[in-house]
């Protein structure tokens, strides 16, 4: 499971903190927004939408936005 986040956006810090409340640590990995590594082509795969945050889970699906991750990690 990957968490991809960036620093400057709000709605990755939204799930940033709901993680934090509820003490789940999730590897993370930091896209680049200054240097549109969330157009990349690879990102773009992942995430259609070009946004962080991002959920990959281990069997290979893709979770986005801030409140659909977070009511994922609410759930599990």
């Amino acid at each position: 499971m990957k968490l991809y986040d960036s620093i400057r956006a709000p709605n990755p810090r939204r799930v940033r903190i709901f993680l934090a409340e509820k003490g789940i640590e999730v590897p993370r990995v930091m896209v680049d927004l200054a240097s549109f590594e969330h157009r990349s082509d690879e990102f773009t795969k992942l995430n259609p939408f070009r946004r962080t945050p991002t959920l990959e889970l281990d069997d290979g699906t893709v979770i986005t936005e801030s409140v659909a991750i977070s009511r994922y990690f609410e759930e599990i």
